[in-house]
């Protein structure tokens, strides 16, 4: 029992001694590829997106994140999102930079639809420094996603 309240304590402490590295923006709207989106399947008219943006800038744990990310999407979110893998540098990708202001090698992007329209986005920023770590890894995660649920 100590040992748990002692993880997670350390697991709190880690938390909040990083910076927040996402940013929530309420922006009301669509753009052609959130149209697209909508109308290609009734039911997306209200399931929310959830990008994982990657680039070519050499990333020595990105995949291992990628990977991660997939995993927790599967066994919690899978009915909340649709989940999609982009390379936000290739040329035709160049409005989704753009659209949500990505630079750093692997973003979490977290886009809420409601009747059809985009209500507001969620970027969670490199990832992939957490993985050595799998239990943090998890949590941060979670926490992050079930805060832009929660907004």
């Amino acid at each position: 029992m100590l040992k748990k309240i002692s993880l997670i304590v350390t697991v709190l402490g880690l938390m909040v001694s990083f910076p927040a590295e996402a940013q929530y923006v309420n922006l009301s709207g669509n753009n052609p590829d959130i149209t697209e989106y909508v109308e290609s399947n009734e039911d997306n008219w209200n399931k929310s997106i959830m990008y994982v943006f990657y680039s070519n800038e050499p990333c020595a744990q990105c995949s291992q994140a990628m990977g991660m990310i997939y995993d927790i999407y599967e066994e919690y979110f899978i009915n909340q999102f649709n989940l999609f893998e982009i390379n936000y540098t290739n040329e035709d990708e160049y409005g989704m930079q753009e659209s949500y202001n990505l630079s750093q090698p692997l973003s979490v992007v977290l886009v809420r639809i409601n009747d059809g329209m985009s209500r507001g986005y969620y970027k969670i920023e490199n990832p992939q420094f957490w993985v050595n770590d799998p239990y943090y890894f998890k949590e941060r995660l979670l926490s992050e996603i079930n805060n832009f649920l929660n907004t």
